[in-house]
């Protein structure tokens, strides 16, 4: 049985410059390698994650308080709405677009501004999701509810609060997901060159080498992401392709053999002739 001479934590580093890992991995190593895959990306998605986060953050600071003087006092009571103001009365963006509309007086009840997202009427809420796709909700079931500016600002916070964790979950899960489907693509295009090689590599052998692979890409994504560069996706594929290959023509020969357990056959004949010789 033939065993591993290197780990998951010396992997990150080795994926640069070592043909022996790719080798060790190609012929050495169980599995896909997709725990390593997962690892990975969960350590490479942090600074992204929170480069994305602060972002997020300085958007909701800008417009927060500009749309908060905006807002009325909305009262629903038994499924109905009102406002205290004149209507229709319009939440705007800071570009002077119509962002929401409230017309409790019934003038208005459907979205015919491409603008606008949200129009709450006497007994309806409609909510855009598309350019001409809107969600309608209907306020018969809300007997009594109260939205003002000190509500919304409040919802903003506990938003901040979950920016985090629920974007760094979303991010990591949406780049597990793409990334098995770019290596198995990468994993038969390994398959077809190790074969063009007369390697005896597997589809698994050449999945594990496309996983690590894949590392320098991942590690340059992450680098580039945290310092907010835009790279084009043709450029780690590249990086990818070109180390798949080093990784495919590094598994050259075959597997190599165990020594640990193997019966060394010169030796024996050579033993089996110095006893004839004592014989004599």
């Amino acid at each position: 049985m033939r065993m591993k001479k290197y780990n998951l934590m010396q992997m990150p580093l080795l994926a640069f410059f070592s043909k022996r890992l790719y080798r060790d991995v190609g012929y050495n190593w169980k599995g896909a390698n997709m725990a390593y895959l997962f690892l990975l990306l969960a350590i490479c998605c942090l600074p992204a994650t929170l480069h994305v986060r602060e972002n997020m953050l300085r958007s909701l600071e800008v417009g927060q308080v500009e749309l908060l003087n905006q807002i009325p006092d909305i009262q629903i009571r038994n499924g109905s709405a009102s406002i205290d103001q004149k209507q229709p009365h319009f939440i705007k963006r800071a570009d002077g677009t119509s962002l929401a509309i409230i017309d409790t007086t019934g003038s208005m009840n459907y979205i015919d501004d491409p603008n606008v997202m949200v129009l709450l009427t006497e007994s309806k809420l409609i909510i855009r999701r598309g350019k001409n796709l809107f969600n309608t909700f209907d306020l018969a079931g809300v007997a009594d509810l109260q939205i003002n500016k000190t509500i919304v600002n409040g919802w903003i916070h506990i938003t901040k609060s979950f920016i985090s964790p629920l974007s760094y979950g979303i991010f990591l899960m949406l780049s597990y997901i793409f990334a098995i489907l770019c290596l198995l693509l990468f994993a038969v295009v390994g398959l077809l060159i190790s074969t063009a090689m007369h390697n005896p590599l597997h589809f698994k052998g050449a999945l594990r080498i496309a996983s690590v692979a894949a590392t320098p890409a991942i590690i340059f994504i992450s680098i580039s992401a945290s310092l907010g560069y835009h790279i084009p996706a043709a450029f780690y594929l590249g990086i990818t392709g070109i180390y798949l290959f080093i990784g495919i023509k590094a598994c050259g020969g075959g597997a190599p053999v165990a020594s640990g357990n193997a019966i060394n056959l010169k030796s024996f004949l050579h033993e089996d002739d110095i006893e004839i010789d004592n014989a004599a």
